[in-house]
């Protein structure tokens, strides 16, 4: 694989990763990890896709709407695997309002035939959160909220 193929196939996974997290789709999560993937975070490693699953499971109902916007993303290959790096920042809807925060994803990824892949390992680094007391509707977050 090039670097070329590489970084279309990381910018790739790292968008699905987004878009699936945003929708709370777990099965499109789930799919997106290798069946003996790692989510690793601070002080925690969930392994195995069932289980990071469970995780997604119990930790998107904790929050209302998400917007996640990705750059940055670098990826080299590395053997039959991609090493890829990437910034992300994020919106979150909480009870107090709205939190804003930005951090580092490391990348894992095994390429899939159709230039997708799956995370054999992602890491997630925040490095900062704060939560902002503002009323939130179809202004802030366009299309995340259905219209009565």
């Amino acid at each position: 694989m090039n670097r070329a193929e590489a970084d279309l196939v990381a910018r790739r996974t790292v968008a699905r990763y987004a878009d699936a997290i945003d929708r709370k789709d777990l099965e499109a999560i789930a799919a997106i990890f290798a069946e003996d993937g790692q989510l690793r975070r601070v002080g925690a490693v969930t392994a195995g896709r069932d289980a990071i699953a469970t995780f997604y499971g119990d930790f998107l109902p904790t929050v209302g709407h998400m917007r996640h916007f990705m750059t940055n993303t670098i990826a080299e290959p590395e053997d039959d695997l991609i090493r890829a790096s990437s910034r992300f920042s994020y919106l979150q809807v909480v009870d107090e309002g709205v939190r804003f925060g930005w951090g580092d994803y490391a990348d894992l990824i095994r390429p899939t035939p159709n230039f997708d892949g799956v995370f054999v390992s992602k890491e997630i680094t925040v490095h900062h959160a704060l939560v902002v007391p503002i009323e939130v509707g179809e202004r802030l977050l366009p299309g995340a909220f259905p219209t009565v």
